[in-house]
């Protein structure tokens, strides 16, 4: 309670614009910004070619999901949320995903939540996605108990029930493993493989309930007409489209660019995911204590400057 949460810690040393963002703008659909990142089909279709000839076998979706979880770590102020106009710091990156358990017999979707530390590489990634399908597919998860039990009620107990949800979520009192097993909508992304529906790609919509601030819909491959940027010359690529729709109240832009760009580097070389990754390659987040020391050094510094040039000054004065 008052500013403490399970699965996050409140940021501090923030400036004051953005700490009055969330009340500027107090809801995720009122804050969303939304791009696309174009994939080249090779980069994807290259990489799966030279791992199914070592004997393992990736799909689209663990390759897509290995690489938001590497730019959550490098880029950690991404992996923030809002909650009760204060921001937070996410303990651990979690990927909520959407799955149809029978796309022949047209069951109905449920939801599995995968939870990293972002030092996995992309092996440790396939094994914990294909651990959790089978297990989603073959059982029926904690989501879906939880949600079959509430829609059995009247709707104004419905109602009575989801409010007191969002106040002690608010207010923190919900514990992590409840967060975590039944709520897909507290989570760092909310992933959609819509490639495995054969739909193109969209731009979600945040749920205002939880705090979730990023979603990717991943679509199906296309052709498309693609300039060399060396020779300006145009011709037809396979393309992956995914749209993302992200919080834009976490950080300045200039982060979230460089946070797209980092992505696309990592496109450019699969390889990378094939070991943890680097320390430098990681933007640590400075802490107040650090922050603070920095300042005192600036000051120190501008005074030292500052007296240097009274002394020249001075000196001129004299000579002249």
């Amino acid at each position: 309670m008052f500013g403490r949460r399970p699965d996050g810690k409140k940021v501090k040393g923030l400036d004051g614009l953005t700490k009055m963002m969330p009340l500027f703008m107090k809801s995720r659909e009122g804050s969303v910004n939304y791009l696309t990142i174009s994939v080249p089909a090779a980069k994807f279709d290259e990489f799966i070619a030279a791992k199914r000839a070592e004997g393992v076998t990736y799909a689209y979706r663990d390759i897509a999901i290995a690489i938001l979880v590497r730019a959550f770590k490098m880029f950690p102020k991404c992996n923030r949320f809002i909650i009760g106009g204060r921001i937070y710091q996410r303990n651990h990156i979690d990927v909520s995903m959407a799955l149809q358990k029978n796309l022949r017999a047209g069951d109905d979707e449920t939801i599995a939540k995968l939870r990293f530390s972002g030092n996995e590489t992309i092996t440790d990634v396939k094994k914990k996605n294909d651990e959790i399908i089978l297990k989603t597919i073959s059982e029926t998860n904690k989501t879906d108990t939880i949600s079959d039990g509430l829609g059995k009620l009247p709707l104004f107990v419905m109602k009575i029930a989801v409010g007191f949800l969002r106040l002690f979520d608010r207010l923190g009192m919900l514990t992590d493993k409840l967060l975590f097993n039944a709520s897909p909508f507290h989570c760092s992304i909310f992933f959609s493989d819509l490639k495995s529906i054969r739909l193109d790609k969209i731009y979600h919509h945040l749920y205002n309930f939880g705090n979730c601030g990023f979603f990717a819909a991943m679509g199906r491959e296309k052709w498309l007409p693609v300039a060399d940027q060396i020779t300006h010359e145009v011709k037809a690529e396979k393309i992956i489209e995914v749209g993302i729709s992200t919080d834009e109240r976490f950080t300045d832009g200039l982060y979230y660019s460089n946070f797209v760009r980092a992505i696309n580097k990592i496109i450019s070389d699969l390889s990378c995911l094939e070991r943890p990754p680097l320390d430098d390659e990681i933007r640590h987040i400075k802490t107040v204590k650090q922050i603070k020391i920095e300042k005192k050094v600036k000051k120190k510094e501008i005074k030292a400057i500052k007296k240097e040039l009274k002394k020249e000054s001075r000196a001129k004065t004299k000579a002249a």
